[in-house]
Parts: C-alpha cells; sequence; structure tokens
C-alpha cells in the first residue's frame, strides 16, 4: 500500500559513537564515509527516510497523552485517577516526575530529527548539482530533499515549542557531545522567525503534491507552504511564557495576572506574523498540487457524505486526496489507528473481529450534543455511541470510566470494521496512516488570518467552503449561507473557531487552538459549567436539552436485531437517508456504526441478531408512558444513558481540567499547558538549562 519505505541500513545511520555524555542524548555524524552515504539523490533519501520512521512514533506519546484528550471537545476514557498522563492533560491539579516518559522520549526523538536534518542539510549545501539548482532557482531531486529536511527541523521544533515552550536551538550540526552541552534555552521567537525564514527559502525548490513522484507520505512545498502558515499563526498567537527569562526588546500583550513566574501573552506586533500566514497558506490554497478539499461523494446516494470520505481513504489504506501530509503505516506494524483513535472494540488483543480498540480518543458530551447542528454530516462520522464487540457485533457506548466499550462517546473518523481489508491478527496493527495535515485545515487557518487581518469577505468565503461539504444541499441557505452572511468582528473569528472546533474533533488541533487564541480558560469554564448544568437536569429532570435544540436523557431503549429481518442487506451502516418512520431508522441512526459485513459468516457470534436498534437517543422517552410499554414488549430494553453520566459526576464535571479551577479563571492564572524538562537535561546543561512554569529541578 504504502510507497514510501522507511529504509534504516546500517551504513547510511550515521551513527557512531551515540552521545551519552550530552543532556540531549541525540546522534553526532561519524566516521562513516559521507561521501557515500550522500553520493546520490537515492543513497541520501535512505539517511531521510530514517527520519520519516523517527517521526512515525516520534512524538505519538504526546500527542496520545495531551493533544488528543485536552479540549474542549475531546478527553480521555479512564477515571481521572487512573492514569498520569491525566494531570499534565488536565493542567496540573498536582504534579508530575520531571522524568515524565512521554515528554522525555518525545524531546530525545524530536532532537534526533532536527540533528538528522542538520546533518542532511549540511552534506547537501556541498553538493555542486544543488548549489546549480539553488542558482538557477529551479527543483531537482537535491533541492527537494534538503526541502524536506528543512521541513523536518521545522516541524520538530514546532512540536518541541508546543510541548516545552523555549527550547535550545541548532541550525547546524554539531561533531561532538560538547557543543551540544554548550546549549541554552533560546526564546521562542528567535526559533519561530528562524524556521520561518529558513522555509521561505527552500519551499519554492520542493516539488509540489504530485511531482516529482511526491505524494503526501513525504513532504512537498504544497505542505512547506501550509507549515509556514501554522508556524506562523502559533508565532503570533497567544502562549504562557516565563518571567525569569530574557525575550530581549520582545513586548507583550497579557491576559491575566501572572503566577509559576510565568504569564499568558503575545506579541503586540503578531499581525506581522498573521500576514506571513496568509501569504503561504493563500499560496499553499491557489496552488496545491495535487491536494484538494473532497467536496463530492462518487460512491452514490447511499453514502453522500463527502467529509467521511476523507477518512474512507484513511481506510482503505489510501492516502487521502485531501492530505498534505500522512505518516506512512504498513499492516502489521504498530499503528494507533483506530486502536487509539477510532472506534473501539472489545476484543481480544488477536484473532479478533474486530481485535481490541482501547479508544483514547473521547469526546464531551455537551460537545457532541451542543455543539453540532442535528443536520451536520460530520457529527456521527466524528462521534460514534456503539462500539464493536470484537466478537462480529455492535454494542452500546457505556458511560462509566474504563476502555473498550466504556469510557464515553467516541472518536469514530476511524473504525476497523469499516475498512476495506480488516488486519483481525494482531491488535494495534491495522496499517492506517496518521493524517498530520489535510487541506480543511489550511483553508481554515487562512480563514482565521484574513480575520484577523481585517479582510473579512475573503474570510467568509473560505470558511464557506469547508461548512458548506458539512450540509446536505437543502440545507445550504439555512445553514451556510445564514449562517456565515451575517458574520462580522469577533463573532467571525468565534465562528472559524467553533468551525475548527466541529471539523477537527478528534485529530488533535483542539487544544493548541485554544490557547494560541488566548481562549482556553474561557472555554474551560464554560465546558465546566455546560456539563455541571446537564448533570443537574438529568439527576432532577431526566434529561437535559442544549442550546441547539438537541436533547441527552437518562435512558434510552436498545433491541439487538438482525438487520436482514429489515430488508437491509449490510450491517455496516451509511448515511442514514430514511425517515424516522421507516422501520430501518432505529439501525441506521445514528449513521456511520454497525459491524463489518465481511464477518456474517463466522461462528463466533451468538446469533444473527448482531446490530442495534436504538430510540430516544436525542428525546427522552418516559418510562412510564405508553410508548415505552410498546418498546418493551417489542424487545428493546430500557439502557441506562445520561444516568451513567449522572453516576460519575466528577468525571463529566470536576475533573475536567482538574488544575485550573474556577477560581483560576476568574482570576486570570495563566494556563500551565506545558511540560517540564527532565532532571538529566538539566543536570547535563552546565547551570545553562533550569526548569520554569512551577516544575521542579531534579
Amino acid at each position: 500500500m504504502k510507497n514510501l519505505l522507511y529504509i534504516c541500513l546500517g551504513t547510511v545511520l550515521l551513527t557512531g559513537a551515540s552521545c551519552k555524555k550530552s543532556f540531549l542524548d541525540v546522534q553526532s555524524p561519524s566516521s562513516v564515509d559521507q561521501d557515500f552515504v550522500f553520493s546520490s539523490p537515492s543513497e541520501t533519501f535512505k539517511v531521510l527516510a530514517g527520519g520519516y520512521e523517527i517521526w512515525r512514533g516520534g512524538n505519538n506519546g504526546l500527542f496520545y497523552d495531551l493533544d488528543v484528550v485536552g479540549s474542549d471537545a475531546e478527553t480521555h476514557p479512564e477515571g481521572y485517577d487512573a492514569q498520569t498522563r491525566h494531570i499534565p492533560e488536565g493542567l496540573y491539579a498536582s504534579e508530575i516526575s520531571i522524568n515524565y516518559a512521554s515528554s522525555v522520549d518525545g524531546w530525545a526523538n524530536l532532537y534526533k530529527v532536527v540533528t538528522r536534518a542538520n546533518i542532511i542539510m549540511d552534506a547537501i549545501a556541498q553538493k555542486e548539482d544543488y548549489k546549480s539548482a539553488v542558482t538557477a532557482g529551479k527543483p531537482n531531486d537535491w533541492t527537494q530533499l534538503y526541502g524536506e529536511a528543512a521541513v523536518f527541523r521545522a516541524f520538530a521544533y514546532h512540536n518541541l515549542i508546543r510541548y516545552f515552550g523555549d527550547v535550545p536551538y541548532f541550525s547546524k550540526a554539531f561533531a561532538t557531545p560538547a557543543e551540544a552541552d554548550s546549549a541554552k534555552l533560546v526564546s521562542r521567537d528567535l526559533i519561530y522567525e528562524g524556521e520561518i525564514e529558513n522555509l521561505k527559502k527552500v519551499e519554492p525548490l520542493m516539488y509540489r503534491l504530485g511531482e516529482g513522484s511526491i505524494t503526501a507520505e513525504r513532504f512537498s512545498r504544497t505542505f512547506a507552504q501550509a507549515l509556514i502558515g501554522k508556524i506562523a499563526l502559533f508565532a503570533g498567537g497567544y502562549s504562557t511564557r516565563r518571567t525569569d527569562f530574557d525575550y530581549g526588546s520582545v513586548q507583550f500583550t497579557q491576559l491575566g495576572t501572572e503566577m509559576w513566574k510565568s504569564k499568558y501573552v503575545r506579541r503586540t506586533d503578531y499581525k506581522k506574523f498573521y500576514e506571513t500566514a496568509k501569504t503561504y497558506l493563500k499560496a499553499c490554497v491557489d496552488a496545491p498540487g495535487s491536494a484538494y478539499l473532497i467536496v463530492t461523494d462518487g460512491r452514490g446516494a447511499d453514502y453522500n457524505n463527502p467529509f467521511q470520505r476523507n477518512f474512507q481513504y484513511n481506510m482503505d489504506l489510501l492516502v487521502s486526496p485531501e492530505s498534505l501530509f500522512e505518516v506512512g503505516e504498513t499492516q502489521g506494524q504498530f499503528s494507533e489507528r483506530p486502536y487509539a483513535f477510532g472506534r473501539p472494540s472489545g476484543g481480544g488483543g488477536s484473532n479478533a473481529y474486530p481485535c481490541k480498540s482501547y479508544g483514547q480518543s473521547r469526546m464531551h458530551p455537551a460537545f457532541y450534543y451542543g455543539d453540532y447542528d442535528p443536520k451536520d454530516l460530520r457529527r456521527d462520522v466524528t462521534v460514534t455511541v456503539t462500539s464493536n464487540s470484537g466478537n462480529a457485533s455492535e454494542t452500546m457506548i457505556d458511560f462509566a470510566p474504563g476502555s473498550r466499550e466504556k469510557g464515553g462517546l467516541s472518536n469514530n473518523k476511524w473504525d476497523e470494521s469499516r475498512m476495506t481489508k480488516p488486519w483481525t491478527a494482531a491488535q494495534r496493527a491495522s496499517g492506517v496512516n496518521w493524517t498530520q495535515m489535510r487541506m480543511a485545515d489550511v483553508i481554515l487557518m487562512l480563514a482565521e488570518a484574513y480575520a484577523e487581518l481585517g479582510d473579512e469577505s475573503s474570510a467568509k468565503a473560505e470558511l464557506k467552503k469547508v461548512r458548506t461539504r458539512a450540509f446536505a444541499a437543502a440545507d445550504q441557505t439555512a445553514k451556510v449561507d445564514g449562517y456565515i452572511n451575517p458574520l462580522s468582528g469577533d463573532a467571525l473569528k468565534e465562528a472559524i473557531l467553533q468551525e475548527r472546533k466541529l471539523e477537527f474533533a478528534g485529530e488533535g488541533l483542539r487544544r493548541d487552538d485554544l490557547i494560541r487564541t488566548g481562549k482556553l480558560p474561557a472555554k474551560i469554564k464554560a465546558l465546566r459549567d455546560l456539563q455541571k448544568a446537564m448533570v443537574a437536569d438529568l439527576r432532577s429532570k431526566g434529561s437535559y436539552t442544549f442550546a441547539n435544540g438537541n436533547t441527552i436523557p437518562d435512558s434510552i431503549y436498545v433491541k439487538k436485531v438482525n438487520v436482514s429481518s429489515l430488508g437491509m442487506t449490510k450491517m455496516l451502516t451509511t448515511q442514514c437517508n430514511v425517515a424516522e418512520t421507516d422501520a430501518t431508522y432505529p439501525v441506521r441512526f445514528p449513521s456511520w456504526r454497525g459491524n463489518c459485513d465481511q464477518w456474517t459468516s463466522i461462528g463466533t457470534a451468538a446469533s444473527g441478531n448482531r446490530s442495534l436498534a436504538i430510540k430516544g437517543l436525542f428525546r427522552r422517552i418516559d418510562h412510564r408512558s405508553q410508548e415505552a410499554a410498546d418498546l418493551v414488549k417489542d424487545g428493546y430494553v430500557k439502557t441506562a444513558w445520561g444516568a451513567a453520566i449522572v453516576a460519575n459526576e466528577a468525571q463529566y464535571t470536576t475533573s475536567i481540567f482538574k488544575g485550573y479551577s474556577d477560581a483560576y479563571v476568574a482570576s486570570g492564572v495563566p494556563p500551565r499547558y506545558l511540560l517540564p524538562l527532565s532532571a538529566e537535561t538539566i543536570a547535563k546543561s552546565n547551570g545553562r538549562i533550569s526548569n520554569g512554569y512551577g516544575f521542579a529541578q531534579q
């Protein structure tokens, strides 16, 4: 399936002696004959491919622990006290060891990528074919490889700053451990500006997607332009910064107060970065190579959901045309989709249907019920109310903390049951790629840049591109034009941010969106208050109705069915296109669930009743009513739904961002979302590096 093979041959690893005495614990150039290692583009790519292999898992742990679970849309499945990772995710209700494993590993891997990138760039820069291409301003294989290395370095520093704040900065390869140990923390402003300028130099000499055999499994000019835009938005956005660190002449606008010797600020000259973002995001949108926003679904009327079509490419083990970059995976090797970031399964570790899927990526009930318009085609693709049983059947999600079928509403963008060729031999080996940027992201970032710079008509035009595909043709006037046209000022900016929430839930972007726009404190409070109100009404009234008209009930009615008895030929449902009065509606709605049709012949299921009919998911059915009695008579079982949220109240209220109390919100305490530097990093820096933000030093 994958075109990019991650080859790490011993002769091109550039390992030599590992710099174990360096606080960075990264590798330096060795006595390997670099004339051979970089003798041709094909040999050089072998070194570059090692970078892609490191990247495949380099910051996966931190994405798992923080990015995909720590927002006002996304959360974790277990009880708060079950995992140490919930402490940094929830902004530190207590302290953790500064040697937290995921952060130590992420730090080391990202610097390995930086080091490899610098070695590659230094070597290629000496090539005459590279020099002549630069002089001519015409891309060739050498300039493409150089550009890929430059993107690696910029992307690595982007992630290091996201997780750690100000970090050591190396723009050249170092030859000895002593050079690494002489490092000190460098202002994120200098790193942002340095990497943006370097990317500006290299991107014109890279191939766009579709040129030079470059696919979205490699970095391209298309991606480089988008990355410039993304980094620029972060550079011009809010972040928590140390007050015991010298940021030079940079001036800031501050939100709230100071605490932990830190403050929540953004640069006063932030608009220059938004101008940069606008320029390069527009260049990407205007000339994206082979990438495009998927706006039609050619699979037929039973599907008719272009948003879901993007994720189906992933599950078909194909690179999506909407992707700018996907981390390549191969079936049989370790991969997280859908195991951690998709529809859960209660199956065993091997030879199950499907195998175990833990379901790390969960959604707040207030997000599912309260944020999505009932007609938004993204809702059921993004969030599932049922899981795979692991035994070729479907089971209801349980709001009790846990994993698999427990843990609350789950990410539905990836589902092993929906794969063309499901991998049932072992868990965590599906081969589904990790999409790290797609066109919808670029378009909405461009809309944000336009709005911040006052070009509201252009901002609306970009916003409309993404929102249009989220609604059926009949709903365009009311849900797209009627929604967007009146927007202006802060309302427009908020609408763009909200569209990103609806579009990218479960993809790990929302947490950073809230941080860099200065909205994190207010959104934490709003979510917590909303779910407290939801719990109170569920307890006292048996239901809660959100502002959009959606109602979450305390219980629902569920029946196991054999879809063939309803005239359906498939268990795996698509977009629900039948009326509520249709007999198949309780099985088809919500859309995008069921179970894999390839497994109907296996002998592990007890009967043919493998699918679930659900009634009362968005309205309360009074258990004393005639309707309830008729449902029970028809074989439906009253099943706890919102009542399970009430029974686990803390999980859905006070444990949300437990480290950032209402009092902190009221007094403007800076959000403490960063990670500590390890004891080894501090100890081996010869006094040049220390922890900030209230973290320990050892």
